[in-house]
């Protein structure tokens, strides 16, 4: 598998460590004009040089067909790929986008696309597996607790730009999804310091409540996240969520475990 990356904040480079250490990073790209242009990602890295050097959006088609990534990995800003989602298409690269910010319409021009099956495209407000378990929890217990009331709260770094974060927008349409009222779900954001990422659902009735809260310590869980669901995507074409990386996770559970049971029940009449 090769992985090319654009975006290099905070988490992008952390992401383009983790990317390194597993032998999959083949290309980094960045912002025209940005000052990380033509250095090697080992320096912006305090590392030794790797031989791969960060280059500009500029002339992207080029670029693809020379590095030949088998999946983009998105962590700059949401105009990268709608300005760009027809180039890549082009030449056969996958997508993930772990990009928040897209109003429907980009997200429409995405999802179509990706729905002409020449490329696989995984889009993924948050990329950890944590939050995304968050959001199946808050969508059973919506599904169930339509008489309680929910409350979001999410904080993140003071660098963050958007408010709510993408995330927390998410977890309110699910909530929302699972509701029998229209009703908007309250949402709180903080943004101090140098908090990675926080979010908590409040479900309270009149006799008892519940929380589910799920925190990042750190931004690898970012990169872990990006790098599963690249295993998750090689190979496919489509349109996709991180439901259905999950659920792809699910049956292959299932299958393993009904193997297991077989094998087990063979074990047993052979020793009969």
């Amino acid at each position: 598998m090769r992985i090319a990356l654009v975006g290099l904040g905070r988490t992008g480079k952390i992401v383009a460590e983790y990317l390194l250490s597993q032998g999959v990073l083949c290309m980094v790209l960045c912002r025209p004009n940005n000052t990380n242009a033509n250095k090697d990602i080992g320096e912006l890295l305090n590392r030794k040089d790797t031989g791969i050097v960060v280059e500009t959006s500029d002339h992207l088609e080029r670029k693809l067909f020379q590095y030949k990534p088998d999946i983009l990995i998105d962590f700059s800003c949401s105009s990268f790929l709608t300005d760009n989602i027809h180039i890549i298409e082009k030449c056969g690269v996958s997508v993930i986008t772990a990009v928040t910010g897209y109003d429907s319409a980009e997200l429409e021009k995405i999802k179509n696309v990706a729905q002409k099956g020449n490329i696989g495209v995984v889009v993924a407000p948050n990329i950890t597996y944590g939050v995304n378990i968050l959001m199946m929890m808050t969508e059973i217990a919506a599904e169930l607790m339509n008489d309680y009331d929910f409350e979001i709260y999410e904080e993140h770094h003071k660098h963050k730009k958007d408010s709510p974060s993408g995330t927390a927008k998410k977890i309110a349409i699910k909530i929302q999804e699972n509701l029998n009222r229209s009703e908007k779900i309250p949402t709180h954001a903080v943004r101090a310091g140098g908090i990675v990422g926080k979010h908590k659902v409040m479900i309270c009735g009149e006799f008892d409540s519940i929380e589910i809260s799920h925190q990042s310590y750190s931004r690898k869980a970012f990169a872990e996240g990006a790098y599963k669901v690249s295993q998750f995507l090689m190979g496919k074409t489509g349109f996709y969520e991180m439901s259905d990386v999950f659920e792809h996770e699910r049956e292959n559970r299932r299958r393993i475990l009904a193997l297991n049971k077989r094998m087990e029940d063979v074990s047993i009449l052979n020793l009969a």
